[in-house]
């Protein structure tokens, strides 16, 4: 009966071990966190907010991914005789997705931003269609640009500033005025308060890509 007593007092002690170790296993797959390695989960978290909270910020125009590589493409070869000499920063560029003339297909501005494409007068400016066909090539152009409501030749008319004033540049014969520094003052000296803008930090702040 001693020795029944004994193995069975054995028994549980080995038990209790065994129990003891797989508590301690289970606990050790829970791998402690550093204060460093807490502070880097933060900050990676503070990081993904930025970013989205920036993403958020952007004009929802000026955005997407796939225009954004379709004129990547398109750029490369539009400057491919230049490509070679243009800096990082003359490659950077923004767009701007709108529709002029409610014929349900969006037309694209494009904004380069680099010094090859700018100087003291203004940028240069793209307007291509669905098909990435250039409609009108501006020069000399500031942003913002103001497009208003009002249709003229079935487009919509734009607004742009030029040496303190504003210029119609109204759509005829295919194409918009090329040069706003040519053209008289506007009748007016404001967009109206119906005018959607591109460009505009403050207002219609776009996303900034490379080609």
């Amino acid at each position: 009966m001693k020795l029944q007593l004994t193995l069975l007092t054995l028994i549980l002690t080995v038990i209790s071990i065994s129990c003891q170790r797989e508590k301690k296993k289970d606990l050790d797959l829970d791998t402690p966190v550093t204060v460093e390695e807490s502070a880097e989960v933060e900050a990676k978290s503070e990081t993904t907010n930025t970013s989205s909270q920036e993403q958020e910020n952007y004009a929802p125009q000026s955005t997407n991914e796939q225009t954004a590589a379709n004129l990547r493409n398109f750029l490369k070869s539009y400057t491919a005789s230049d490509y070679e000499t243009l800096t990082e920063n003359d490659k950077r560029f923004q767009f701007y997705e709108v529709d002029l003339n409610d014929d349900g297909n969006k037309e694209i501005f494009v904004r380069f931003m680099g010094p090859y494409f700018c100087g003291s007068g203004g940028c240069t400016f793209l307007l291509l269609d669905k098909y990435a066909e250039i409609i009108t090539k501006f020069t000399v152009t500031r942003a913002p640009i103001y497009i208003e409501q009002e249709k003229r030749n079935g487009w919509s008319f734009l607004l742009v500033k030029d040496s303190g004033v504003f210029k119609e540049l109204v759509f005829e014969n295919g194409s918009y005025p090329t040069n706003p520094s040519v053209l008289p003052k506007a009748p007016y000296d404001a967009p109206s308060g119906h005018a959607e803008i591109m460009f505009d930090e403050t207002f219609a702040r776009c996303k900034t890509f490379t080609f």
